[in-house]
């Protein structure tokens, strides 16, 4: 009997997962396997809010997983070290699992290769390096440039169907753990919230409906991209994307449906542009590896001048700048878990080029609050506006005042986080 591993990273979901179809076609029997990274969660790179959603996820596949006859198995530790473990443990003979693009992930991809028979299958984007019309060392550096080669090329995998059955007669059931076993409490409940985001592949599904079809946003999504304020401005779908409750493709295909059975406009068309700028970063990160993530990025070396100030980067932190715009954002994310997208840009340019902080400390810090964090994306942008990724302009900084008084002309939102207004 053929038994493999289905390692858990950034696919929680059973529909269109395609290193849990490859297994199903290759083996009699396959065991889910979820490791908690020791380097990932921790509460210094990981917070309440997204633990918990992630948490959240997990706890609704492990329940969609035992109702279709399948196991899962909990660990925590080093997936390079408990893989191997729990494949000689169970007699498995192969570990199949999504191909991730940053660094971290990337080198336990390598580590497991040489240990084990790992099969590692596409699923994390759009399409795949083999998809992509040139090679990745000619990856382009400016996405306008990345966006039409892919556009006269654009080739996007069928959806993965979702298994109906499971069968997995080996595995010791192992709990999930809570928050407080990683040192985390429960985050608090915020009224003000945009949206009350519930971790897991129904919840991904529900919401995209909601947003898409019921409340019918996406025909104007290109206007309302940039809002601040409600659940509607945005398609609040990359808590989702970033653990993979809900893919890309799922995303892409639904896009086109709406496109068919409803309308195509250039709403629509932007919504398909978002996911384009996700697919960039994550190529941008896989073919400059460990770089990125480094103060130099992937230019090699510093663009702003930086003037380290404890004093100030707490103050940021801490939403007690002397800028009223930026403290709403701060406050927004570290009692939420989520920011705009308007508000993270300016908030980044607040950090590098008004206080001249290192942009490596903000991107630590939207790391460890976002509910949607991605390294690639998150890391990239960041780059991309501390001079030192793939932005082609010599100066990225935004004009606090004239964005305050375009984007919150009658101050709503400064109103709702602050208690001043």
């Amino acid at each position: 009997m053929k038994k493999g591993i289905v390692w858990l990273r950034n696919d929680l979901r059973l529909a269109d997962n395609s290193a849990l179809n490859r297994a199903l076609a290759d083996c009699e029997e396959a065991l889910f396997v979820y490791v908690f990274e020791e380097r990932g969660w921790n509460s210094k790179r990981m917070g309440s809010f997204r633990a918990g959603f992630m948490l959240e996820s997990l706890s609704a596949l492990r329940d969609k997983i035992i109702q279709r006859g399948g196991k899962i198995v909990f660990v925590r530790g080093r997936a390079v070290e408990e893989i191997p473990r729990l494949m000689e443990q169970y007699g498995a003979q192969t570990c199949y699992a999504q191909k991730e693009d940053a660094h971290e992930e990337v080198s336990d991809e390598d580590t497991l290769a040489e240990k084990l028979n790992l099969v590692l299958t596409e699923g994390k984007g759009l399409f795949e390096e083999e998809d992509l019309p040139f090679c990745l060392e000619e990856l382009p550096n400016t996405f306008s440039s990345f966006r039409r080669k892919i556009e006269k090329n654009l080739k996007v995998r069928s959806v993965c169907t979702e298994p109906e059955a499971l069968t997995c007669s080996f595995g010791t059931e192992t709990e999930l753990p809570t928050l407080s076993d990683f040192g985390l409490g429960n985050p608090m409940n915020e009224e003000r919230a945009v949206l009350g985001f519930r971790g897991g592949e129904e919840e991904g599904w529900k919401w995209m409906a909601e947003w898409m079809w019921e409340r019918d946003c996406l025909q104007r999504y290109k206007e309302t991209r940039n809002g601040l304020v409600g659940a509607d401005y945005s398609s609040k779908l990359s808590p989702w994307l970033a653990n993979g409750c809900l893919s890309a493709v799922q995303v892409y295909w639904e896009i086109k449906k709406y496109e068919e059975e409803r309308l195509a406009n250039e709403s629509t068309y932007w919504l398909f542009f978002e996911l384009l700028w996700r697919e960039f970063f994550r190529f941008v990160a896989r073919r400059y590896g460990a770089s990125l993530f480094t103060k130099g990025g992937i230019k090699g070396e510093e663009a702003y001048p930086m003037t380290p100030d404890a004093g100030k980067m707490e103050s940021w932190k801490r939403g007690q700048t002397k800028d009223d715009f930026v403290n709403a954002n701060i406050f927004e994310l570290v009692l939420t878990g989520w920011m705009s997208n308007r508000g993270r840009q300016n908030v980044a340019s607040y950090l590098i080029h008004d206080l001249g902080q290192n942009w490596l400390e903000g991107a630590r810090f939207f790391e460890r609050h976002l509910l949607d964090y991605d390294p690639c994306s998150n890391y990239g942008n960041w780059a991309y506006l501390g001079g030192v990724g793939n932005d082609p302009r010599p100066n990225r900084a935004f004009n606090l005042q004239n964005q305050a008084e375009f984007y919150d002309s009658d101050r709503s939102f400064r109103k709702l986080w602050l208690k001043s207004g």
